[in-house]
């Protein structure tokens, strides 16, 4: 690809989705537009169908959740098949198209040019119509980031994220829902990684609102992240 440095076939884009067949065609026809080759989309047992449109693409991996294991297990599932296949770049991106795919291109641009393990794609970097709930929850997350991480980021519950192959062989997550977001930073400051944030475009619609974190999920997480069984 143009301007990147790794070959295109050692560049993986991650999907992990759960009951999008509204989005999810579009989404993979701009990813294949963009030039990306190795799709990879974790069904996260969708109800719709997400699996079954995911599958008319006859190049497009669909690795299937049985049971509904949440957002961080199908990116860990996701992630854990890219680098089985030696990515060297592994991309990952939300199915509800609230991202700008084309973000995905400078993500990896960004981590090979800047030598970085990992790169977050921050929606708070740019002037973007963001609702107050999510900028209220975001700045909760972020403190509470830094306490588990010491590392301060604009936009710690990102889904949209360029990791190295080798991170990505090191990493196993143990938690299921968003806060694995704060987990995969912690692994990057613990293993001594370069972290590194770029700003990109986001788009909210009343769904898309809808859905992801609230007051009970964020409680959850935190809750979860402090329990002393973990």
């Amino acid at each position: 690809m143009k301007g990147l440095k790794t070959h295109i076939s050692s560049i993986f884009v991650v999907i992990p989705a759960k009951n999008e067949d509204k989005y999810i065609n579009s989404l993979i026809d701009q990813i294949k537009n963009l030039g990306f080759q190795k799709i990879v989309l974790v069904n996260d047992s969708s109800t719709d169908d997400t699996k079954k449109i995911a599958e008319e693409f006859l190049d497009v991996v669909v690795l299937d959740h049985v049971i509904n294991l949440g957002p961080g297990a199908a990116t860990q599932t996701g992630i854990a098949y890219a680098a089985s296949q030696n990515a060297e770049i592994i991309l990952t991106i939300d199915a509800d198209l609230q991202h700008n795919p084309e973000d995905l291109f400078r993500l990896a641009q960004h981590l090979e040019n800047e030598s970085c393990d990992l790169v977050i794609g921050s929606r708070f970097l740019r002037s973007n119509n963001i609702p107050p709930s999510r900028i209220f929850y975001n700045k909760i997350a972020n403190i509470v980031s830094f306490f588990l991480t010491g590392k301060h980021l604009s936009d710690s519950q990102s889904g949209l994220k360029a990791i190295s192959g080798k991170m990505a062989k090191s990493m196993n997550l143990n938690y299921d829902g968003f806060e694995f977001c704060m987990e995969i930073i912690k692994h990057a400051k613990h293993s001594k990684a370069k972290i590194s944030e770029i700003a990109v475009d986001v788009r909210y619609t009343p769904e898309t609102t809808a859905k992801g974190q609230n007051l009970r999920s964020g409680l959850n997480m935190i809750s979860r992240l402090f329990s002393p069984f973990n």
